[in-house]
């Protein structure tokens, strides 16, 4: 099977992506089959518990969940293989700082990327959620 191919546009957008950790287009495989994560929370694998020791904190412990998301289903390489992602966060100023934590978790890695600021979440506590999409390893 080949690999998702990703896509920027030409000009000062598509480098500005390409800096700050996402791609605008993605175009999967043939006959590719596709793993969607729900959103995940910031919770910490080992207790079960919302991280919320600092934001980033929780917003690794939300990387780390979706990773854990995908590698249960068969996606070997977990977030490393992701193609698409979508975050939902209670301050979007803190997507400068998610962003900075998925470059240095995978610097080579561009996946397409929706943020969406809301202003309430399911649990106290909780300010980000993450879900992720990535085509199931043969």
């Amino acid at each position: 099977m080949s690999a998702t191919q990703f896509f920027q546009p030409e000009g000062l957008i598509g480098e500005a992506c390409q800096r700050t950790g996402f791609s605008n287009a993605a175009v999967l495989p043939a006959n590719a089959k596709l793993v969607v994560t729900a959103g995940q929370a910031g919770m910490d694998l080992g207790t079960g518990k919302l991280v919320v020791s600092s934001d980033a904190a929780q917003i690794e412990a939300a990387f780390d969940c979706v990773d854990a998301s995908l590698k249960a289903a068969g996606v070997s390489d977990g977030l490393a293989s992701a193609h698409k992602m979508v975050s939902y966060m209670i301050d979007c100023r803190n997507e400068p700082l998610m962003m900075e934590i998925w470059r240095r978790r995978y610097p080579n890695r561009r996946p397409t990327w929706t943020c969406i600021g809301v202003s309430n979440m399911c649990a106290q506590g909780m300010i980000v959620e993450i879900q992720g999409e990535a085509v199931l390893s043969y």
